[in-house]
């Protein structure tokens, strides 16, 4: 994928996000962006899954790291988001993007791969679900990344917020912080990046 097209792309995106949906605020940001392009193309991964793909700006910035051959699996339950993210992903050349529709819950038993990289930008209320059921399709060494860790700073003051997404995203922290299996790094960069790496070595 070159560089142009993504650029193109990305701004066919932004424009289109903001045009024609009141959701603009999921839209990933240029910083969270270049972060992922740049997580990507250090990893260099053969497989990612996206839970989540609302209209495709960070599953095109995750794109660019993917080894020649590779595939990213990308999963949206709005079939409204379809037009705006087939058509950047045209436009960018993202030819090894596989779209799936429906609910990701349903799907992911289905998909039968190991991933080197997993990005969870979903339903927040269902976090720990989405990473029980990714876990064990996540190669040791590899990642799941997992959006709106912060959540407006929210999750920064338990017991003050009550509603089910706060409470859920607490949850989800205090699982993967508490997980024997991982090691866990929640960055500021927007509303919060969880970076979760899946040891290869139980001494690790």
């Amino acid at each position: 994928m070159k560089p142009d097209k993504l650029k193109e792309a990305l701004s066919f995106i932004e424009r289109e996000t903001h045009l024609r949906t009141k959701s603009y605020r999921m839209l990933s940001d240029g910083v969270q962006g270049e972060f992922l392009q740049a997580f990507s193309l250090m990893v260099k991964p053969e497989a990612i899954l996206e839970i989540g793909t609302f209209t495709g700006y960070s599953t095109l910035c995750l794109y660019r790291g993917l080894k020649e051959g590779g595939v990213l699996d990308t999963i949206e339950i709005d079939d409204e988001m379809t037009d705006i993210f087939s058509r950047a992903f045209s436009i960018a050349g993202a030819d090894m993007i596989k779209a799936h529709h429906g609910d990701a819950e349903e799907i992911i038993p289905g998909l039968n791969k190991t991933y080197d990289i997993v990005y969870i930008d979903a339903d927040k209320r269902r976090y720990s679900s989405y990473y029980d059921k990714v876990f064990d399709m996540v190669r040791p060494g590899g990642w799941i990344l997992a959006d709106n860790a912060l959540w407006s700073g929210k999750t920064a003051e338990p017991g003050s917020h009550t509603d089910r997404q706060t409470a859920s995203i607490i949850g989800f922290n205090n699982k993967t912080a508490s997980d024997p299996r991982v090691r866990r790094l929640i960055l500021p960069i927007r509303d919060g990046l969880a970076l979760i790496y899946k040891k290869a070595s139980r001494t690790i």
